[in-house]
């Protein structure tokens, strides 16, 4: 079953730029998907963690190409996944029997009180309001459920972004919400919670193949002002020349990750 929604025309996030570039990206999404694959494998640990034993009702919100979709259905003898690129959610469908729902995840298009889990990995950044989200997904929560998050805050990718402001550029890369920021809102949603940070690093042969990595997984820049017209071959170089290697004569990507838990 798919179920369709209207996307929100006000979000200060294009949802539409959102649901266009992962569809691009949803069949080479698992060629670059080392980043998710990481933080997923950490959320599934505290997932098994917090809920040891297998339930009724699961989700995988913002599922992209369901990598951890048959670890999750393990867990669970009904999985819904929910996505907002159709193309997304067919590729997930191939991995298990699943309940596929593409929606805008800000809609929160199902009933309080009727999960017994939610997996979110790496999704809740693209939100339009994280505060929200957070608040209106822990409602989804039955009593004794649990809600298990990865996200990008500040200081992921920096050097990307400091590369493009020293040549004067608009930075290529999405905004992400401070620590602070994602405490306070997760303290607002009145729930028992935990949160803890980790980092991690993936290098590439040159800046080129770190930025097509981007592209790979649809993570354009959706939540500022992109500049007009195309990059001219001066500026390029410039930013060759200008972006940190390492030791290994490698671009490195840096992300700062954020892991929290929210019980119902």
């Amino acid at each position: 079953m798919t179920t369709h929604l209207m996307l929100k025309s006000d979000s200060i996030i294009n949802k539409q730029q959102v649901a266009s570039a992962f569809g691009r990206a949803a069949h080479s999404y698992e060629l670059h998907n080392e980043l998710q694959r990481r933080s997923g494998m950490a959320l599934l640990a505290r997932l098994t963690a917090a809920q040891p034993y297998g339930v009724s009702v699961g989700l995988d919100l913002g599922c992209g190409s369901g990598w951890f979709v048959p670890a999750l259905k393990a867990k669970t003898e009904h999985l819904l996944a929910l996505d907002l690129s159709p193309a997304m959610l067919q590729q997930a469908r191939l991995k298990a029997d699943i309940t596929a729902l593409c929606a805008d995840m800000d809609t929160q298009p199902l009933a309080e009180q009727s999960l017994d889990f939610i997996f979110a990995n790496l999704c809740l950044q693209w939100s339009s309001n994280p505060a929200a989200w957070l608040a209106g997904w822990s409602q989804r929560l039955k009593p004794g459920g649990v809600l298990v998050f990865a996200t990008l805050i500040e200081g992921s990718l920096a050097e990307l972004a400091h590369c493009w402001h020293t040549q004067g550029l608009p930075s290529p890369i999405n905004r992400f919400m401070t620590a602070a920021q994602l405490e306070q809102d997760l303290a607002a949603t009145g729930k028992r919670w935990h949160c803890d940070y980790a980092s991690e690093q993936l290098a590439f042969g040159d800046l080129r193949s770190l930025l097509l990595s981007l592209k790979g997984i649809g993570a354009n820049r959706v939540n500022t002002e992109r500049r007009a017209g195309l990059m001219g071959k001066h500026s390029w170089q410039r930013l060759n020349l200008t972006y940190p290697i390492n030791t290994q004569g490698q671009s490195v990507a840096n992300y700062q990750l954020a892991y929290g838990v929210i019980y119902g």
